[in-house]
């Protein structure tokens, strides 16, 4: 299409400028299309222009933020400066090669509500729910400064956010013809998670970095979003497809990375990206994450052990665990096929493991992570995206308790000690006798616990509904809201140890937001935390999975073979060694 003599060319039609300007105020009026902002903009009278600020409420300053201008006569979104109608949104696709930025755009352009987003279809994953649960908008890019934006006469509504520590805002406002509008948006917090020793994290984002250009890319939606620590995780290719392992390009990775360890972080002020790995990822055996690696810990050659990857990242000082596990017992129901993922039932048990995955997609998977902490296994309890497939990087955040001072190792410290809880909506708190979420706490038999539980959020994010209360997998005290105006709940109460528990607190919001704690662990006279009373069903559950994983490695090479065969024999031996030793002192 050009432009050429105030007409306007297409092959073959010649159209005046006075047949150009009735078509796109007609079209506009009717359902706020029109062929470009540069058409709009050759005629003033169809519109006017918007003028935004963004500012922090309490220090003045200008911050980055998450925004969506949506038509209320047709439900679609412009974006600046032009008033672009509805234009591409950002594929997985585009990220993997390097999606195309300079300091100063707008940021990825990302569907935020119903089954169909950004290029994949996942109906397990969100449904038609948005992936914010306080946030109803059609879609969200982030931006880093004051911007302008040219749109059509008529009816709009501006939304901002900033993550889940500020009240998001939601204005409606009319344009008018020549008219310039401004508004200046405050952000107020209604927590500062940080001033309690609180930063928020995601541990799986995938795009590839390789360039200053992608870090400034990263960094902006990170503070768009208030997320604190970003891992950068490069992907493995190897899958299982029609029924054979597809093995052609096990060797590549996508989502490259420039490099690891603390010399490729990036960094600005407390906001900062860091270097990981998704690699081994086998559907039916499990996605394995790696976060904070000096190198990449793979052996290709031997693919499926995965024990290999866990060591070689456990020798650098990184973190290892279990990606997807938010949703894994609703896709083995959905798909019948295998046990998803069965790689945990071999490698928890032989304490290769620190956290897993439990919230994803809104959607809290906690049937394996129950299970394992009630064999006597710390799990840290985390969070991740997984953007690109995700919609936006922060949509789920583990919140990692780091005390008083930040830094990048004090968070992942605190994510191996287990000091954590994950949401996608309120904040949530809990001690047992003063221990703090991820402590360890020794009494003696019928010693009082004084177990005290908090969730908050304001109306905005979603308040919350229910708190519960859970010990060795089990609601063991609840309380509902009252009504749905109410922005806290807490639970004070006390019991008699009469044995050695888990405890953990998780919350449900009125918008279907979740919140969930690691465990407080709870030693009597020194014995394990472990589940006595079910402990044999559960063991007996793994030993099945175990032989039914013994019946999957037809398909592998001998090494492998071999491999996993041992590593299943000394998982199996462990679980039995739970049995001989139940009730007695963990030493």
């Amino acid at each position: 299409m050009e432009q050429n003599n105030g007409e306007l060319l297409q092959p073959g039609v010649t159209i005046s400028n006075s047949t150009r300007r009735q078509f796109i105020k007609t079209a506009a009026a009717v359902s706020g299309y029109f062929l470009s902002g540069e058409e709009a903009l050759a005629d003033a009278r169809l519109g006017g222009t918007l003028r935004v600020e963004i500012r922090e409420a309490t220090t003045g300053q200008t911050v980055p933020a998450m925004v969506c201008i949506t038509s209320l006569v047709d439900g679609k979104w412009r974006t600046p400066p032009d008033g672009s109608f509805v234009p591409p949104y950002t594929t997985a696709q585009d990220f993997a090669v390097g999606y195309p930025w300079k300091p100063g755009d707008i940021g990825p352009i990302r569907l935020t509500k119903g089954d169909y987003h950004n290029n994949t279809i996942r109906s397990s994953a969100y449904g038609d729910k948005s992936s914010y649960p306080f946030w109803q908008e059609p879609a969200a890019y982030f931006v880093a400064k004051p911007f302008e934006i040219f749109l059509p006469n008529g009816r709009w509504r501006l939304a901002v956010a900033r993550g889940l520590e500020y009240h998001p805002v939601f204005e409606e406002f009319e344009i008018k013809a020549n008219e310039t509008r401004e508004r200046t948006i405050h952000l107020r917090r209604w927590v500062d998670m940080p001033k309690r020793g609180w930063y928020s994290g995601d541990n799986h984002i995938h795009m590839v970095r390789l360039t200053p250009a992608q870090n400034s890319l990263l960094l902006a939606w990170a503070r768009a979003e208030d997320l604190h620590v970003c891992n950068m995780l490069f992907a493995g290719r190897l899958r299982f497809v029609n029924s054979q392992w597809d093995e052609s390009d096990a060797s590549s990775v996508t989502f490259e990375q420039s490099g690891y360890g603390k010399e490729f972080r990036y960094q600005e002020d407390d906001y900062a990206l860091v270097s990981g790995q998704e690699d081994p990822r086998i559907d039916e055996q499990g996605h394995i994450v790696a976060l904070n690696i000096q190198a990449p810990a793979r052996n290709v050659a031997r693919y499926h052990v995965c024990s290999l990857v866990f060591d070689g990242v456990h020798a650098q000082g990184g973190l290892t665990g279990y990606a997807h596990l938010a949703f894994a017992p609703e896709q083995f129901r959905k798909t019948g096929q295998g046990i998803y993922p069965w790689d945990a039932t071999i490698n928890v048990v032989r304490g290769k493991i620190d956290f897993f995955e439990i919230l994803q997609f809104r959607q809290c998977g906690v049937e394996d992570y129950y299970d394992f902490l009630n064999l006597g296994y710390k799990l840290t309890a985390s969070a991740g995206s997984d953007t690109p497939w995700g919609n936006t990087i922060g949509e789920v955040r583990v919140y990692a308790h780091t005390g008083p001072e930040f830094s990048v190792d004090n968070w992942f410290a605190a994510m191996k000690a287990g000091r954590t809880f994950v949401t996608n909506g309120p904040m949530i708190e809990l001690t047992v006798n003063g221990t703090p979420i991820g402590g360890e706490l020794r009494v003696g038999k019928d010693t009082n616990l004084e177990i005290r539980a908090r969730a908050w959020a304001p109306v905005s994010i979603g308040s919350p509904k229910r708190l519960e209360i859970i010990s060795h997998g089990h609601p063991i005290r609840s309380k509902e809201a009252s009504d749905s105006s109410g922005e806290e709940l807490s639970l004070n109460f006390s019991i008699k140890a009469q044995a050695s528990q888990w405890i953990a607190a998780r919350a449900t919001s009125q918008n279907g937001a979740l919140a969930h704690t690691s465990p407080v662990y709870v030693m009597m006279g020194g014995r394990s935390f472990r589940n006595e009373k079910e402990l044999p069903a559960l063991v007996a559950k793994r030993l099945k999975i175990l032989d039914y994983i013994s019946s999957r490695l037809d398909h592998l090479n001998r090494a492998e073979v071999q491999a996993l065969m041992d590593d299943i024999a000394d998982a199996r031996a462990r679980y039995k060694g739970l049995l001989s030793t139940s009730g007695l002192r963990d030493e």
